[in-house]
């Protein structure tokens, strides 16, 4: 079996009898994405914390089940390490998108991993986070690219449901790379101990 569907069917397991609360979960993260992008600048300052918050809830929620809704806001404990990692992310996969796309995609696909490092290590800067997703990435940023495909036409179903189908979907492609990135590190789904 393909092991991109073997941690699309894990990802499934994980959020079982969670998905409400996963979709409740994105709803705020989406609602709190939205009211910082009224500016770009509150969009660029919070984008990191953001991430990093709803990566924290929604890795807890697949690796407990314990639906913790404050943790959307841990990354403001963070802040100046998801500062940094979210602007130098962006800028750089700005400027690889402005350098004919393939570019950005390559920088997107490597730099993937970041949060999630983030999120499993408490002490870890935010450019040591960057740094380490770009080296995990090297030689699997295809692979990485592949799996996210997998997703697009549910994306394109999202879209008959106004978005709706988002909440839902969002959860699942985060816990799908929470397992890829698991399995890149540690070689396997499980959480580090």
């Amino acid at each position: 079996m393909n092991n991109h569907v073997m941690m699309m069917r894990q990802a499934k397991q994980m959020l079982a009898n969670n998905w409400l609360n996963a979709a409740i979960g994105t709803l705020i993260y989406a609602v709190i994405s939205a009211a910082a992008s009224f500016t770009s600048i509150g969009s660029l300052i919070l984008y990191g914390s953001l991430i990093f918050g709803y990566t924290l809830f929604i890795a807890c929620l697949a690796d407990t089940k314990v639906t913790k809704f404050d943790l959307l806001f841990k990354g403001f404990d963070r802040f100046v390490e998801t500062l940094v990692a979210g602007l130098l992310y962006a800028l750089i996969v700005t400027i690889g998108t402005m350098l004919l796309i393939v570019p950005g995609i390559i920088a997107a696909c490597g730099l993937a991993q970041t949060f999630y490092i983030m999120v499993d290590d408490a002490n870890i800067s935010g450019t040591d986070a960057l740094q380490m997703s770009w080296n995990m990435m090297k030689g699997h940023k295809m692979d990485w690219f592949l799996l996210q495909l997998r997703f697009f036409g549910w994306a394109l179903l999202c879209i008959l449901t106004l978005g709706i189908g988002c909440l839902f979907l969002n959860p699942y492609i985060y816990v799908t790379n929470l397992n890829y990135y698991r399995q890149l590190r540690y070689g396997n789904f499980l959480p580090a101990k």
